[in-house]
């Protein structure tokens, strides 16, 4: 989307935010091509973080950092993107989701809502993608 001069790339007028989790910070695809993404994408088209679990640690309990950390630090705005009609996708181990739900369980719970139906709602509407293998 942004490597290429298209219409897409014309047309685009999100941000598309990517939250890239890896052991250590040598295990990162396509670390230069996200650099060249993050070059020449427009104002605020492009967010990358980094959950690197053995080189970061998370400040809730300075422990490792995982990608549901990220998810939790930015909770409000991944709900509030969520809700205005964004899509989540969410590639690699099964062994992931099941923290990275119970953390976002915990977030919404936290904000006075109900985890179950607001997921349920997401799915629905096509916004909520889960590949793990």
């Amino acid at each position: 989307l942004f490597m290429e001069n298209t219409v897409a790339k014309h047309m685009f007028g999100g941000t598309a935010w990517l939250v890239l989790g890896v052991p250590t910070s040598g295990g990162l695809l396509y670390k230069d091509e996200i650099d060249a993404m993050m070059r020449n994408a427009g104002p605020g088209q492009l967010k990358v973080d980094y959950a690197i679990s053995r080189e970061m640690t998370n400040p809730f309990d300075g422990g490792k950092m995982y990608v549901q950390h990220v998810m939790q630090q930015n909770a409000q705005e991944l709900f509030q993107r969520l809700d205005n009609g964004a899509s989540c996708y969410f590639c690699g181990l099964k062994g992931m989701m099941p923290p990275i739900l119970e953390t976002l369980e915990q977030v919404a719970a936290a904000q006075g809502l109900n985890w179950d139906a607001k997921l349920k709602e997401w799915k629905a509407n096509h916004q909520w993608h889960v590949e793990v293998y």
